[in-house]
Formats: C-alpha cells, sequence, structure tokens
C-alpha cells in the first residue's frame, strides 16, 4: 500500500439500499453498490462531463488489491455492505413493512446530498485531527479489529477525475467484477444479482451518511428497540 501500486482515490461513498440478506433469521445490512452496476463505456470514456457511477471507487480499489495479490482463495463475501444488526425479528409483517418503509424515506433523504467523503476533517488513526490535513483524506483505513486502526493510507489518485488519462485507469479497473464462485473476474453484469437492480427513483440522488446516525435511525421499529 505505501509503494504507490495501489491507486487510492478520494473515497466518497453513498449507502444505496438497505436489506435483509438470506440468513435465518437475517442481518441487515446497509448496501453500497455501484450504480449503474455495469458502467457503459462511451459515458466513462468519451464524455469526461459524465458523472463517474456511484462508489466508483469501492470496487475501483476492490479490484485492484484482488489483482495485485494473487492466490486461488481470493474471496471477499458481500464486498460492497455493512452489517447493522445480525439476527433481525419484528413483531409482525406489518412491522417489518413498515420499518423498510422508513428505510426507504432515509435513503432517499441521504441521496439528495450527494456522496460524502469517510474522512472531511483530517481524522488521524486514534481519532485526533491532524494538525496539517491535506486537502483529500478519504483514504483506506486497516483495523486491528473493530476498535483499532492499525494504518491509514491517504489518497494517492487525486481528484479531478475527467482526464482522459484518469478515466481510462477508472474504466480498467471498474468494467469488471469478481465471480465468488469462479474465484475469476468477468464483465460486470453478467449474472442477475438482486443487489443490482435499483428502481430509477434511486438513480435520482445521492447521499452519505455517519454510520452510526445510520443505525439509530435504522434500528427503530425493530424487536425490542421500538415499542412500535
Amino acid at each position: 500500500m505505501q509503494s504507490g501500486k495501489i491507486l487510492i482515490p478520494q473515497i466518497e461513498v453513498l449507502p444505496t439500499a438497505v436489506v435483509a440478506n438470506q440468513d435465518s433469521p437475517p442481518e441487515l445490512e446497509i448496501r453500497f453498490d455501484m450504480e449503474p452496476w455495469a458502467p457503459i463505456p462511451d459515458q466513462i470514456l468519451k464524455d469526461m462531463d459524465t458523472p463517474l457511477p456511484v462508489n466508483w471507487c469501492l470496487r475501483f480499489i476492490h479490484n485492484q488489491l484482488f489483482e495485485h495479490f494473487q492466490f486461488a482463495s481470493r474471496f471477499c463475501p458481500g464486498p460492497f455492505h455493512s452489517t447493522i444488526l445480525r439476527k433481525a425479528d419484528w413483531r409482525s409483517d406489518l412491522h417489518k413493512k413498515e420499518y423498510f418503509e422508513k428505510c426507504e424515506k432515509a435513503i432517499k433523504k441521504w441521496r439528495l446530498e450527494g456522496p460524502k467523503a469517510l474522512n472531511e476533517e483530517g481524522w488521524d488513526i486514534d481519532g485526533s485531527l491532524l494538525e496539517n490535513p491535506p486537502e483529500h483524506t478519504s483514504g483506506i483505513w486497516l483495523f486491528q479489529d473493530r476498535y483499532v486502526i492499525s494504518h491509514f493510507f491517504p489518497p494517492n489518485f487525486l481528484p479531478p477525475y475527467n482526464t482522459p488519462e484518469k478515466r481510462e485507469i477508472i474504466w480498467k479497473f471498474i468494467q469488471n467484477e469478481w465471480d465468488d464462485v469462479e474465484l475469476k473476474f468477468k464483465p460486470a453484469g453478467f449474472r442477475n444479482d438482486v443487489n443490482k437492480n435499483h428502481s430509477k427513483e434511486q438513480d435520482e440522488g445521492d447521499y452519505y451518511g455517519c454510520l452510526n446516525v445510520l443505525k439509530n435511525d435504522l434500528l427503530q421499529g425493530l424487536t425490542g428497540n421500538s415499542s412500535s
């Protein structure tokens, strides 16, 4: 990472959905899918004014790492989500319906602001503010465990991303997705994944909110967390 072989953009992300996974009982996940999931080359490479796909930074980094670290068991289940609750349950189907309706309203509200940087203030790994933070500080953190950050790698592939040279580099790494069954790259969109298909309404705006605030909002309505 320190060598610069992995290009780290200024990471700006957006929650795209809240879903219950296939476990029984399910886990609740905040999705950070790239939208559109299968990008159109002409839009990326020919029109420099066309915005890049939402959450492109995540696949861009993910695919670089998978290309760089060559070993047979490369596997990363559901890399573009954050689990906020395990063993979710509701008092009734009505409560479940109302809960996900609240989630959808929150998603639409966040989207109005557009993608947000993970680190806007320039925090160090201990949570303190950097004395002289650079302009772009939303990079990659490595966690020793869920509480301890061991390393921070700042962006080294900086905006703007509206030049042919940078668009070629971005396209190289976002045009494919990792097949976690066959353990190889395939063109993005090769399978009909339910997490890729979002409504037109979801493409109209973008927003990223702090995950701690997100958890407080989304856990309302769950058994044991609300009287509703």
